[in-house]
């Protein structure tokens, strides 16, 4: 049974391990949940979403599924009940497939032995769905107007400043990652919507380097389906997790449909 569409308008992306699976069960792929045991509702709805996915060929998590993962050593303890779903999902035999956000990028072998899930440390992850290849990403790494924030990134995901962060207490890795998301705040609120926005020009080049016409991702909290009327490239851009509802991607025998989960125990 197809799901509801939502929305439509204009393009997108990226590439590195190809897998595929056949239409008969749906996929999902979901992003910047967020997750922060201070918002229980959130933290809630998303436990429900995992719950009600047990029919699925693959769950695709394109990052920042935590708010801030300061550790495995930390995280698996202070995230417990949703470790254990994750878990309860791949013991059903369901591929569950975790990329890396720029808030939860420290996700270790640990998480991904204790969830038993795929964590893809690459930027980009190329997949087939129904014969298509479709690109996926987080996402962040399209804003390449946004030099600042790339150049951020880039001392971030350097090995010198991740074994210094690691080698923190955890009481001080919790004020780190708090002042730096106070920090990131601060300074989105100083620039201008299309700066944070993907750049255009780098999301059709990394389509047309992986002769790839469909890119999934997040990011950006712009959930939308972007059709290229010059190309039909697609874009679909998933949403972020409020308290009461959320914006995925599904792809079923209706295709890739961008759709609204707001806490129902089936989808």
């Amino acid at each position: 049974m197809c799901l509801s569409k939502l929305s439509s308008s204009n393009q997108s992306l990226l590439v590195s391990s190809l897998k595929s699976y056949s239409p008969e069960a749906p996929a999902y792929f979901v992003a910047d949940l967020h997750l922060d045991l201070s918002n229980s509702k959130a933290y809630k709805l998303a436990l429900t979403f995992f719950k009600s996915i047990r029919q699925s060929q693959g769950i695709y998590i394109l990052g920042d599924l935590f708010e801030y993962w300061i550790g495995d050593d930390a995280g698996l303890e202070l995230h417990r009940e949703v470790i254990e779903e994750l878990y309860s999902l791949s013991v059903a035999g369901i591929p569950l497939v975790i990329m890396l956000g720029n808030r939860d990028f420290l996700l270790g072998p640990q998480f991904s032995q204790a969830t038993g899930a795929q964590v893809v440390r690459e930027d980009e992850y190329l997949i087939k769905l129904a014969g298509e290849s479709v690109l996926l990403m987080h996402g962040d790494t399209l804003c390449t107007d946004d030099a600042d924030y790339q150049e951020f990134r880039q001392q971030l995901r350097s090995t010198k400043w991740q074994s210094w962060f690691l080698s923190q207490t955890i009481e001080e890795r919790v004020a780190t990652a708090k002042g730096l998301s106070a920090q990131s705040k601060e300074h989105s609120a100083n620039k201008t919507n299309e700066l944070m926005d993907v750049t255009e020009s780098t999301v059709a080049a990394r389509l047309l380097a992986n002769n790839c016409s469909t890119v999934i991702h997040g990011h950006t909290h712009r959930p939308a389906e972007h059709i290229d009327p010059a190309n039909q490239n697609k874009r679909f851009v998933v949403g972020d997790w409020h308290n009461d509802h959320a914006l995925y991607v599904v792809h079923d025998e209706c295709g890739l449909q961008l759709c609204r989960f707001d806490g129902q125990t089936e989808i």
